[in-house]
């Protein structure tokens, strides 16, 4: 949970880099959207992590984040998909600074049938993206992409270093 607003930032200027990252290893022609009932394609659960930006926190009572809050039509555009999820990040930054303040952060919201803490929200709105960015790493490897490193050296990155990459 988040108990200082400016810790957020910190944090979320981090996972947003480390999320446009992700989204530019993917080349043209791979953003496509392959339904199954198994799994979410690369297009629809990238587009499913710009969506819930907005989406979540209008939940939480911060309309004024911008942004797509249901992308189940968006497709293989790759740069429409980087430029709505920086607008919607820094849509939400500037809605944090013009609408909550550390004290509100322990204030309880109604979300999706429970009550969460606002500074609950923004810790689950990092974890949630993480999360998908996890899942769309491994649709991205296969693909034989390259993942950028989030919290450390991928596999890629730790050989152009001249080092062995943990099995």
């Amino acid at each position: 949970m988040f108990r200082q607003l400016t810790d957020f930032y910190r944090a979320w200027a981090y996972e947003s880099d480390c999320t446009i990252k992700m989204f530019q290893a993917i080349q043209a022609g791979h953003l496509q959207d392959n339904p199954s009932e198994n799994f979410r394609s690369m297009a629809r659960l990238s587009w499913h992590i710009t969506e819930s930006i907005a989406e979540l926190l209008h939940h939480a009572g911060l309309k004024e984040v911008e942004g797509i809050v249901d992308a189940s039509q968006e497709k293989n555009d790759l740069d429409k998909l980087i430029s709505e999820y920086q607008k919607s990040s820094e849509s939400l930054i500037l809605a944090l600074k013009n609408h909550w303040t550390d004290e509100m952060l322990e204030e309880k919201v109604p979300m999706y049938g429970d009550h969460w803490e606002r500074g609950v929200v923004l810790s689950i709105l990092i974890r949630h993206q993480s999360h998908h960015r996890g899942q769309l790493s491994v649709l991205i490897r296969q693909e034989g992409l390259t993942i950028p490193g989030m919290y450390g050296p991928s596999k890629e990155e730790w050989l152009a270093m001249g080092m062995k990459p943990l099995a």
